[in-house]
């Protein structure tokens, strides 16, 4: 089930659902550095290749709870 929560809500461990320009990708979460304008994540998908993005405090995430 997806549930949309605010970027500040996500935490380690998280799996959520970012959109890239090749698609949709699930990325677990390994590092969340919440900074100044908005927060940095870091993590992994099911193949081990490594996503690093940031987001606005109050931006909505798709986090996938499976």
């Amino acid at each position: 089930m997806d549930v949309v929560v605010l970027a500040e809500e996500l935490e380690v461990d998280n799996l959520v659902e970012l959109s890239t320009v090749y698609g949709n990708v699930a990325i677990r979460l390994t590092r969340v550095e919440r900074r100044v304008n908005g927060i940095k994540f870091t993590g992994l998908n099911h193949q081990g290749t490594q996503y690093c993005f940031g987001m606005k405090y109050g931006q909505s995430a798709t986090r996938l709870d499976m």
